[in-house]
Order: C-alpha cells, then structure tokens, then sequence
C-alpha cells in the first residue's frame, strides 16, 4: 500500500511540473488577453542606448497611456516626461502638444508619426499592446519570476540592419512587459537600446489622466507655427565646391555645374538617407544623359565607404566638411538640392519625395 502511494504521489508531482511548464503560445496568448484589458498604464521609465565607441545615452521618465482605438496612427494617448528636459509631452487624437510650463506655452504638431521620438515619446514602450508577429525565429526562456521572450529577425536590408535579436521580459502574474532589450549590428557596429519599466500602475490604479494634463494648460498661450525661412542659398549660384572623393580621398573633385546637378546630403547614422539611396540611384540611371548625381557625407568617413560598397551605389560620393554644411544651412538629413544648367540653386527638398522627379522632368524641358 505505502509504495502505491508513493508511485501515485509520484504521478500528481510529475503531473504538476508538466502542468506548470509553459509554452511560447501559451505566454504569447495570455500577453494578448491581459494586454487587451489595458485601458490605462502609468510607469516610470529607463531608457538605455549604447552606441558604438561607447557612447551612453541613460535617460529616465514618467509616461502615461491611454489606450484609444479610433486613433489610426498610435491607437493610444499618452503624456510622457524626460527627467532632464523642462518641457512635456502630450498627444492625443492627432495631435503633439509639446508644452513648457516655465514660459506658460505650448506648441501644437499636428498628425506627425515622429512625436514618438520626442524626448516624452522616447519614454512610451508600444511593446505594452503589441508583440512581434513577424521574425525568423522565437523561444520562450522561464525563469522564477518571470517569462522571457526572445526574437531574432532577418537582417533589414533597407538600413543595413543585421544580427538584430529582441528580448521582452514578462512579468510572471499580469504578463506586463518590465523590461525590452534590442540588440542589433550596423556595418559591424553593436547597437543596444534598452527600456526598463518600473512602479507600473494599471486600468483603476491609475490616477492621472490625459485630459487632466491638457485642462492644466488651458491658461497657456499657444506658440504658432512658424513658417521655415528660405535656406539663403536658393536662387544663387551655387558655391564652388573642391572636395575629396569618398571612396578615392587622393582624388579632388572641382565640381562644375554646367549640367543639371541633384546632391544628396547625407549620413551614416541616418536611416531616411539610407532607405532613399535606391531612389536617388534609380534617377541617376534613368537621367544620366542630362542629370549629374552627387552624394555628400560628411562624417564617419570609414563606415561611410563600408555602406556605399555594400549598398553598391555607383552614383559619385564625396567627403565634405562642417564649413561646406553651414554654408548650405545644412542641419537636417537627408537633404537635397536641385541646380540648374547655369548653376542656380533652385530647389531644395527635405527628405526623398517625387517631386523631385518632377522637378527634373520639368528643369529639362525649358
């Protein structure tokens, strides 16, 4: 009888671990059904970027979510603040209110996806709502307190992006994310971002809100958007440029602008200017009678060269200067400017768009 009793403990303890062992679906499923009951979450935050030479960037915040599913560009609310910077973030319904409560003012963005990259929105984890539906390989690692996730994606050839691995850290009673760890490599760089979440407070325990932020400045007086000034070059001729080759720095190049020129101000760290490269390749090939293409870096000379070759653009690239980047008023990337036959500055785009095409059809025609 005792060793029946022993062989039948035995089964219910074997049962049990059985039963208690979770699998990747099973934790994925019951992220979804928790996340889905998120009406509101506050938490404060860390964010952690390493970079490559070891740079550091260690920011902390607060950040407040409201979920909201009319909202077709977030589907949330949200008010973030980043302790080392006086101003506040909010938005709400299409709009980022980046406010400053030492002047009494506050600015309106209207429908513009990068407030999320405002120093406020850098504290929002969109991890909160959603995990990652497309990868080339996930697992689940349990440990005592909590489930771990880990994802490894192909390699983003768009941004020249490898090696890039994510690892969501859940906690174990309510499956919120406490912690999201991003590694990935950029021409053989190691990038990390991290974001810690600590003193979550979900749905009832929430006792601020986003319309008792936005009703704190009612009495504020609103900054209006002001129209960018005409960069100072446009509609003169074009400064004489003698810089050196990207790929062949022994090499000078006296750039002559006796041909319709496009040039491409860009960088290594940019990701628009990368992504553009294909497009502004594609104009070269299909205009190369009429239109001349150059590209213009300016820092980060060796990954520079590294991504040219891997991206196998064939368009001229030329190193450039700070001296060179003032005199275009150049402070934002990727840049471009369009000059005509006689070498006038006549257009100037911030960022890739078909109008550039556009343009160029139109400058060969007169």
């Amino acid at each position: 009888m005792r060793k029946i009793l022993i062989l039948l403990t035995l089964i219910v303890v074997i049962a049990s671990c059985k039963k208690e062992k979770k699998d990747f679906e099973y934790v994925t499923s019951k992220f979804k059904e928790h996340s889905n009951n998120i009406e509101r979450v506050e938490y404060n935050a860390q964010v952690i970027d390493t970079f490559p030479g070891e740079v550091v960037w260690n920011n902390k915040g607060y950040a407040l979510i409201e979920k909201d599913i009319t909202d077709n560009i977030f589907g949330f609310s949200f008010y973030g603040k980043r302790n080392d910077v006086a101003k506040e973030y909010i938005y709400d319904k299409g709009n980022g209110f980046e406010i400053s409560k030492k002047d009494k003012t506050f600015e309106i963005d209207k429908g513009n996806f990068g407030f999320i990259g405002s120093p406020g929105g850098q504290m929002v984890s969109r991890q909160i709502f959603y995990l990652d539906s497309i990868h080339k390989s996930a697992e689940l690692i349990e440990s005592i307190d909590k489930y771990i996730l880990k994802y490894e994606f192909e390699d983003d050839t768009i941004y020249n992006v490898k090696k890039i691995v994510k690892i969501i850290e859940l906690n174990k009673n309510n499956f919120f994310p406490t912690k999201v760890t991003r590694t990935s490599e950029r021409l053989g760089n190691k990038v990390v971002h991290q974001m810690i979440l600590r003193d979550v407070k979900i749905n009832n325990e929430v006792v601020n809100s986003i319309q008792d932020y936005k009703t704190k400045i009612q009495d504020f007086k609103i900054i209006q958007e002001q129209k960018r000034e005409a960069n100072k070059i446009l509609k003169n001729k074009f400064p004489v440029i003698n810089l050196p080759k990207l790929l062949f720095e022994n090499e000078i190049v006296n750039l002559q602008t006796d041909k319709l020129t496009l040039i491409d101000f860009w960088e290594v760290w940019c990701s628009p200017c990368i992504s553009s490269f294909p497009k502004v390749e594609r104009l070269k090939n299909k205009y190369s009678d009429k239109l001349q293409v150059i590209g213009i870096v300016s820092e980060d000379k060796e990954n520079a060269i590294k991504l040219i070759e891997e991206k196998e653009t064939t368009f001229l690239n030329l190193f450039g200067t700070k001296d060179l980047l003032d005199e275009y008023s150049v402070n934002s990337y990727p840049r471009y400017f369009l000059i005509d036959k006689k070498g006038i500055v006549q257009k100037e785009y911030f960022g890739f768009s078909e109008q550039i095409e556009k343009d160029i059809k139109e400058m060969m025609s007169e």
